[in-house]
Order: C-alpha cells, then structure tokens, then sequence
C-alpha cells in the first residue's frame, strides 16, 4: 500500500506563472495583523524619520500611506521570489519627470471640469520666497455645480514672470493662466484678493472684486497694535489712541525675542511664539502663550533690564487684551472656511465684532471697523439667501439694502429666463413657458398639481382653483414666498449651528427654481482668500535652506498636485462608469474601499441624486 501512495502522491508544485485568484481580487476580510509585525514596522518608520531627517508628522500623510499600500500590493504580487529593494525604488530624477506627467494629466482633467463651469470665483494673491528671492502669483478657483456641490481648485502657485509687479501687468498674467483653463473673467464673474491698491486697480473691470474678510479684520489688529495713526483717506487722518496697549505689546514682543535667543528657553514648558505681522491675529499668538507661561518666566530672564520689563506688565491688563482678542480668532476661523459656503457669515459676524468692541468703554476699535469693513451686495445676498439669516435680526438696518439687491438680481435671471423661453420654436414656447411659471408657482399650488396626475369624472367638475403665480401680476411672488415662509431644520442637520446650505438650495430649487440658481452662483464665492494663503504656506514647506535648488515650475507643479489630486481622483472614481473596467482598475477601486463593492457605491451615488426635492413642508 505505501508504494501506491507513494506513486499516486499529487504533484504539489505549482507553475510560477500561475496567479491565484488574490491578486486580482483582494480578500474583504480584515486580517489579524501579529504584533511581532507592527512591531517591526514601527522601527521601521522610526529609522526612516532619523536616518532621512524627515518629520514624525510624514507617517501619518495620505501620500505616505498610498506609497506604502502600493508596497504591499507589489510584494504580494512578487511573494515567491526574493527581492531586492533597490529594484522597486525609483531614481530622483525619474521621480521629477514622473511629477511632470502626473501633472500634465491631472491639469487636463482640470481643463475639462473648467470648461463645464458656467459661473465661478477666482481667488489671487502673491507671495515672494525667501530663499530664492522668486515670486509667485497662487490662483484659485471655486465652482457650485448643478448638483449644489461645492469644488474648490487650485489653478496654480505660478512663479511670477511679467515684466513688473503693476497692476496691468499682474491682470493680464492673472488672465493668461485663466486662459490655459479655458476661463475668462468678465462682469458675472468674481475676484476675491487681500486689500491692496495693486489688488484694487488690477480687477477694477471686467469682472466684481471681493475684499478679503480676514484682511479687513486684521489690518484694523495691526493698526491697535503698531500703528499711531491712520489714513482714512486721501485727506483724513485719525489717531489711533491705543498707547498703553502698544506700550504692553512692544514690552512682550521684545521680551519674546530676547528669550528665544536664549539657550534657556528650553526651561519653558512650552515654546514661546513670536509674533507674525502676515498670520491672521499673529497679536493673540503671542500674547496667549506669554500669558500662559508668566508665572515661568523670571527664571530664563537673564538681564536686568527684561526683568525691569517683565515686572512692569499689569497681568490683569493682558489678560483683557487676551479676551478681548478671542471673538477676533473665532470669526477669523469661521470666515476662512473653504469646505463649505461661508459668505453668509460675513454680516452677522462683523455685527457680533462691533458689539463685542462696543461692551469695552474707550475702545475706538468697533468704528474703525465699521467704516474700513466694506460690505458689498453680495455679501447681502448671501445673508438673505441663508434661511436661517434672512430676517436680518442681528444687523437689522442692512434688511431693506438686501431685500432690494436680491430682487435685482432675481430680475437679471427671470428676464433671462424669459429669453431663453421666447427663443424657442412656437410650437414649444407656450408650453415651455407654462412649465416655467408651474415649477416657479408657490410650494402649495406645486404640491396640488402632483397630486393630481390622474383626475376622475366627478373631479373635473370642480370649480377651478386659481392658480397664485399664474393669474398673479406680482414679478416678485417667488421671494415673497421664500421671505414669509418658515423653515425648520432637525438638530441632526445642523453644524456648529449652521446648515448645509447648498443642500437646502437642493432641495428647494423645485419651489423657488430661480432663487435657488443664484443661491447656487453665489455661495461659490468664499469670504476670504485663505485658499490662496494656505498655498503659500504648504510651499514654504518645499522650498527651505535645504531645499533650494527646486525651480519655481516644479514647485508649482508640487502644490498643484498636494491641492487637486485627490480632489481630482475623487470625482474620476465617481464619473466612472461601473462597467467594462480592466482587473487592474477593480483592484484599485476596492483597495481604496475595502469594505464596500464598487456596484455597491455606486448604488449609493445614485441614491444619494434621487433624494426628494424640499417641498412645502416645514421641516428641511
């Protein structure tokens, strides 16, 4: 018997070019992974932070984890054989070409996706590195799409190559990359930049400018703080008035800067921050954690003249200051949303400023800020376009300013509407135009005509009910509904307060279809311009003492990508349609997600696009 087993034993080796079924498709269930593993992995990372010199903060980026996931997938691929590392990773050289190609595709799909926008807002600033001395010019751009969904892009942080930094010289390089998108600024389009004069004469025409809110805010800081006095224009001068609050702040700024120059800094418990006159509130930075450590502070003063100085700060005066600037950070960090509309929150939070300013007696902040603080027509639209903001109870007296330039404005897209209506076939017109007034009606008639799709004998002798916007001669009955109708929202709707606005919009453009068009072009337009600010920020990241043989091509190229490629990706994998995909690409997909199916997420797409439209009901 063993010499016919031995003789029937199954061959057990399996061709090296045979796959398993695994590498196509990976396994759904989530795998034990043994300490003895993690443990190595940490050492691992550890190693790679001290021998490269790279922050703790590297481990936990996206990009990071997209590079070691494609690790793993390779070396499950390639499990049978021993390999060498060396032969996976690439040359530095071969990195920088391969960043170029990424980028070439990557602002193809972009050009794609500007060229559908039929509104839009662009945001611009500059910035010159230090390093190099290069200066650069960061355009962004922000679209709501017919589904009400906010994007926001980054076009670039373009190195600055016109021939001066003039304002007709920085317009047209603005409109030579907008250009490259397949963008054109114009009357119906909009530009948010800090408020500088270049700024200002640079988009005086041809397209609406948009002051920066954080700007506003902090140039009036900086004026309470260095300034003695300040030109309110050409001829008027005022006084600042703000000396002892100066005197304080220079005591501590100066004392800040002696101590971080010191070895004994290191005594601290914490790092005492300097202050920045480009970061939005820099004042607070500092004066928040010299607060926090002055108790530990005559230990590391070693000269007799800071400690001269130290000993003449009133800690109850600083600690006013202190609290007197926390409303500032918070409205600051409201208005520099990107994620989500913010335009609405301009209004009520420069209200909610000045009475915070009013509450200190002396304080000459709350005018400054009311006269240097412009507020513009689309502000108001923004606000009153916000149900939960539309009766102005904060700021009552911009009310009457804002219901007029929303009817203003609902002229503009009704009379469009009207020609697009009267430029089609007569056979079609009357029709059309009926459709038109219907979706345009009050919620009550709308919710009367749906229900009523099939009528039975008895019904069709009814009397006929008048129909409100149809046998009405009021051009205004749409915002007339919108302004006396209520609005309830569930708690778990709201966030911080606020609501998802663009999703309200959603589902209520079938009963108010022209203010939801221009709820849709202006919630586009962000309050401030730290999309742009945040750029140059991630590039002082690139560029560095280390680093500076980078050119400002590839720099831009770099922050293009950081900024959009996931974005970019994001909405590929959504576009995508989910059949007749290659392995390689079902392999992706389900790496990306997975615990759930592609068929599957897109059944949750489509769900998600079929919610039921707002109504009349009360609850939103």
């Amino acid at each position: 018997m063993k010499t016919h087993l031995k003789s029937c034993k199954p061959n057990q080796t399996i061709s090296s070019g045979q796959k398993s079924v695994t590498e196509f498709y990976p396994s759904m269930n989530n795998i034990h992974i043994p300490q003895r593993i993690k443990s190595a992995v940490l050492r691992a990372c550890s190693e790679f932070a001290a021998i490269d010199n790279r922050a703790f903060e590297t481990m936990a980026g996206d990009g990071f984890k997209i590079l070691l996931q494609e690790i793993f997938d390779a070396g499950r691929v390639l499990n049978r054989s021993s390999l060498d590392v060396d032969a996976l990773v690439p040359h530095p050289t071969t990195i920088s070409r391969e960043i170029t190609r990424i980028y070439d595709g990557a602002k193809k799909q972009l050009v794609v996706i500007c060229e559908t926008m039929d509104s839009f807002c662009i945001v611009v600033d500059q910035w010159t590195e230090k390093y190099t001395g290069l200066s650069y010019c960061g355009i962004s751009v922000h679209h709501t799409d017919r589904d009400f969904r906010l994007f926001t892009f980054i076009l670039g942080c373009y190195p600055y190559d016109a021939e001066s930094h003039s304002a007709q010289h920085l317009r047209a390089f603005v409109d030579q990359k907008l250009n490259e998108y397949k963008l054109c600024l114009d009357n119906s389009k909009y530009v948010v930049t800090d408020n500088e004069a270049k700024m200002l004469s640079a988009f005086r025409e041809n397209c609406t400018r948009i002051g920066c809110s954080d700007h506003y805010i902090n140039r009036q800081l900086k004026h309470a703080f260095e300034s003695q006095q300040i030109h309110v224009s050409k001829t008027v001068i005022e006084n600042v008035n703000c000396d002892a609050i100066q005197g304080l702040f220079f005591t501590i700024k100066n004392i800040v800067s002696s101590v971080r120059r010191s070895h004994k800094q290191q005594i601290l418990s914490k790092k005492l921050q300097s202050y920045s006159d480009t970061r939005f509130n820099g004042a607070l930075y500092m004066l928040d954690v010299f607060r926090e450590l002055f108790d530990e502070l005559p230990a590391v003063l070693i000269s007799s003249k800071l400690i001269d100085a130290y000993q003449e700060i009133d800690k109850q005066t600083l600690d006013d200051v202190c609290v007197f600037l926390h409303p500032f950070e918070e409205v600051i960090e409201s208005l520099s949303e990107n994620k989500n509309p913010c335009l609405h929150r301009v209004i009520p939070l420069k209200q909610y400023l000045l009475n915070k300013c009013d509450s200190f007696q002396g304080d000459q902040t709350s005018h400054r800020i009311k006269v240097a603080w412009i507020i513009t027509n689309e502000h108001r639209l923004a606000t009153i376009l916000h149900p939960k903001f539309k009766k102005f109870e904060s700021c009552a007296d911009e009310k009457r300013a804002a219901i007029d330039v929303l009817k203003n404005e609902f002229d503009v897209h009704y009379d469009a509407n009207l020609d697009s209506i009267n430029s089609l076939s007569p056979s079609t017109t009357t029709s059309t135009s009926m459709m038109k007034l219907a979706s345009a009606s009050s919620s009550h008639a709308s919710i009367k005509c749906a229900s009523s799709v099939r009528k039975g004998i008895l019904s069709q002798c009814f009397d006929q009910q008048p129909n409100g916007l149809i046998s009405s001669t009021n051009r205004y009955q749409e915002v007339d509904d919108y302004l006396n109708r209520d609005f309830y929202f569930k708690e778990d709707e709201e966030q911080d307060g606020d609501i998802d606005v663009l999703d309200f919009w959603r589902k209520q453009q079938n009963s108010f279809p022209t203010l939801s068009l221009i709820a849709r072009k202006f919630f586009a337009i962000p309050a401030s311009n730290t999309t742009v600010e945040r750029l140059f920020s991630s590039s002082k990241l690139s560029v560095g003492e280390r680093r500076t043989n980078l050119g400002g091509e590839k720099l831009n190229q770099l922050m293009f990508l950081q900024k959009n490629l996931v974005r970019l990706k994001e909405r590929r994998q959504v576009n995508k349609v989910p059949t007749k995909r290659s392995i390689s690409d079902q392999v992706s997909v389900m790496s990306e997600h997975p615990s759930e199916t592609i068929v599957k997420k897109a059944r949750e797409d489509n769900t998600h696009s079929s919610d039921d439209e707002g109504g009349n009901i009360e609850w939103c």
